[in-house]
């Protein structure tokens, strides 16, 4: 008796299990898929990048190379960056009047943390009537901005903008200014 009762409930299993293959079969058709519900997905990130107010103030102190500038090493502190420091490499420099000159950068910021903001730096640059009858060029005002274009940890992919605030002034190897914008990470 218990062989039947046993060999019953095998049948009954194998056919439920049938049931549920034949089920799962028929009910996964093509046509329930909707088109329009997969056509535009898209991943959404852990973290939406949104944009931020940014603004730091900056201290450089020039770096010649062969008697040349060639940039400076600064600090300062910065929001969503804390004290910094970091350099600017001038990549060009071009005096377009007697009086003025514009001058772009790469520059790498390195946060309190060690993260990382990589920028791009174009001001125009007015010399003192001083620095300019002595020949020197070595004081004045400077107006101008940041690009903010990529960056390392929380900044990786950072874009944005700061624009000096008023006029940088610069004089005996020293610069100093402070900037707002945006950053977006």
């Amino acid at each position: 008796m218990k062989t039947k009762r046993k060999n019953g409930m095998k049948a009954i299993l194998k056919l439920a299990l049938l049931s549920t293959f034949i089920l799962s079969v028929v009910s996964c058709s093509t046509e329930a898929i909707n088109t329009d519900e997969t056509t535009n997905l898209t991943a959404v990130a852990a973290k939406a990048k949104k944009p931020r107010p940014i603004k730091n103030t900056y201290v450089g102190i020039d770096r010649f190379e062969g008697g040349v500038l060639v940039g400076a090493d600064f600090s300062g502190n910065m929001s969503h960056a804390g004290k910094f420091t970091g350099q600017t490499i001038i990549t060009s420099f071009d005096f377009i009047s007697e009086s003025q000159a514009t001058q772009t950068s790469v520059d790498l910021i390195v946060a309190a943390n060690g993260d990382k903001i990589y920028t791009s730096s174009g001001v125009t640059i007015t010399f003192s009537p001083e620095s300019i009858a002595d020949g020197t060029y070595s004081a004045g005002t400077y107006t101008g901005g940041f690009d903010i274009v990529g960056g390392t940890g929380r900044f990786d992919g950072a874009t944005g903008r700061m624009d000096v605030v008023g006029n940088g002034e610069f004089g005996a190897g020293v610069a100093r200014h402070s900037a707002a914008g945006s950053i977006t990470y």
